[in-house]
């Protein structure tokens, strides 16, 4: 539909409509949560640096022993939840997001970026507490970036959400 509307055949995007996916995914993404820097606060030597760095490896093992380790409040689920979407680490998502962390939204514009559907659909699917409410915007970060796997599972996540309401 987005290619035939600007007179292009199929294939990549254009460099403008890629640049315009990126500027819709920055400002959801904080860059500083997820990969911290050495005088953050998610010093690599802290509970939470320790947690976002398994969560980035996708250290299944390195996560839960952060739980085990150290107190929960001491770890930011939702900041490793980004890292280990940003990486594609479904294993991790579905523990970090059993375990609490809320802010699938981000976690979901992370897996449209590398067109990871399993994961897209794990975190809008209407069976969990709190999916993931940014369809709209999430769709529409694939159309842009030619994330075809994505756009068409969240399409079809969208329109059964309207069929319920």
């Amino acid at each position: 539909r987005r290619r035939e509307a600007s007179g292009r055949g199929g294939g990549r995007p254009t460099r403008a409509e890629t640049m315009l996916g990126l500027a819709l995914l920055v400002p959801a993404l904080d860059v500083g949560r997820i990969v911290p820097s050495p005088g953050s606060s998610g010093a690599a030597n802290t509970p939470r640096g320790q947690l976002v760095r398994a969560a980035c490896r996708g250290s299944l093992a390195g996560v839960r022993r952060c739980f085990l380790e150290h107190d929960r409040s001491e770890l930011d689920l939702d900041a490793a939840l980004d890292a280990a979407a940003v990486h594609s680490h479904m294993a991790v998502v579905e523990f970090l997001v059993d375990f609490g962390a809320t802010r699938l939204d981000d976690a979901l514009l992370a897996a449209v970026v590398h067109d990871d559907v399993k994961m897209a659909v794990y975190l809008v699917s209407e069976q969990r507490p709190r999916p993931a409410t940014n369809l709209e915007e999430a769709q529409a970060l694939a159309a842009n970036l030619g994330a075809t796997n994505c756009d068409w599972a969240l399409t079809a996540a969208a329109r059964r959400r309207r069929r319920r309401e």
